[in-house]
Parts: structure tokens; sequence; C-alpha cells
């Protein structure tokens, strides 16, 4: 029996969902989107795959952190499996590492020795450069550039058509705005934007890390 595939989310998942349809069709019984929400998602969700009998992979496309972090714990209790979804017009080395629950979005790149990290998303047309190392759960948006040998830690967010000189480190849990050209290295939890002149703090909501 073949497995089912699950795409949770709602607008960023259409577009994992139409990628993973026209990729692997073949290797499943069925691939669909689910949104989740609890307890809808233990109540009729669950139960409904269970009596399937079928074994279950899944991918996130979402982009918010906190988010995403909750459902894999919770996908982890059900030994439900991560799956990568590349688009069939990704370009992606064959020398590249693709971690587990990760999006390669339409004509985004990732280039040769690349790292990209457990549950993140390369957007269409991003492009990730040579020895270049993306950390988990992080967002590379529509556009971005990100060149060779930078590090981009854990949980950090790249905006559309931002820029990452060569050899910088973004550390984790930063931000760098859409159109930000970033030449020098961006330290944990800070922000940098077109609209600042130099980084900000972020500022996080209380009990989140």
């Amino acid at each position: 029996m073949l497995p089912r595939l699950v795409v949770f989310g709602d607008k960023t998942a259409n577009e994992v969902l139409e990628a993973a349809v026209e990729a692997y069709s073949d290797r499943f019984s069925k691939i669909e989107r689910v949104y989740y929400s609890e307890p809808s998602f233990s109540e009729i969700v669950v139960p409904e795959f269970l009596e399937s009998g079928c074994k279950v992979h899944y991918i996130i496309g979402i982009a918010d952190v906190e988010t995403k972090s909750d459902i894999v714990r919770r996908l982890m209790g059900l030994d439900w499996i991560p799956w990568s979804v590349v688009h069939v017009r990704a370009v992606v080395s064959r020398s590249a590492s693709i971690g587990l629950g990760v999006f390669v979005g339409p004509i985004a790149v990732v280039s040769s020795n690349a790292k990209i990290g457990d549950h993140s998303i390369v957007h269409l047309h991003a492009s990730v450069g040579h020895d270049a190392v993306v950390g988990d759960y992080c967002a590379i948006l529509p556009g971005a550039r990100i060149s060779g040998n930078v590090v981009v830690g854990d949980r950090a967010l790249i905006g559309s058509n931002a820029f990452l000189n060569a050899g910088i480190r973004i550390g984790d849990d930063s931000q760098v705005d859409a159109m930000t050209y970033v030449v020098r290295d961006l330290e944990p939890d800070h922000l940098l934007s077109i609209r600042t002149n130099k980084p900000l703090r972020r500022i996080r909501s209380e009990g989140k890390k």
C-alpha cells in the first residue's frame, strides 16, 4: 500500500501541494492539504488516517516558526514522517544536501555543496550559493540571493529580493527584510532592513524564545 502525503498550511501550502502532485504522484496513494487546528485535527483527521492503515508523510507549508515547530512536535507523537518537496523546475546540485520536510520552489537554485536544514523553505526564484548553509526552520522568500559560503542560522527569515554577500553569517532567529543588501554578519535575534541604518534587536512576544 502506497503512503499518503499531507501538506499542512494555507497559502504557501497550495504551492507545495501543486509541486508535490506534479513531482511525486506516483509515490503516494493520495496527496492532500490539511489546515491544522485543534481539536478537529485530533478528533477528525487523525482517526481517519489511522483507519486508512497507510503510512503518512508530511510537509508544512508555513513560514511561522512557532506554528511549524508546534505541528512538528505533534506529528512526532504520531510517527508521521517528514517529506521534502522539490519542484520539478528547481535546480538542486547533486552535491547539495536537503534536510527533512524542506520545500524548494520553482526556479529556485541550490548550488554545489550547499546545505538546507530541516523544515526550511526556499521560495520561487530564490538562490542558495555554493557551500552555503541554511539552518533549520528557515524561510528564504521569493527572489532572495544567498551568496557562496554564507551561513544562515536556525529559524532565520530572509526577505524577498534580499542579497547576502559571500562569506557572512546570519545569526539564529534573525530577520533580513525585503530588498536589503547585507555585507556584514548579523547577530542572533536581530533585524536588518533598508529602512534602518543599523541592525535592530528583534522584539519577541512574551514567552517565545
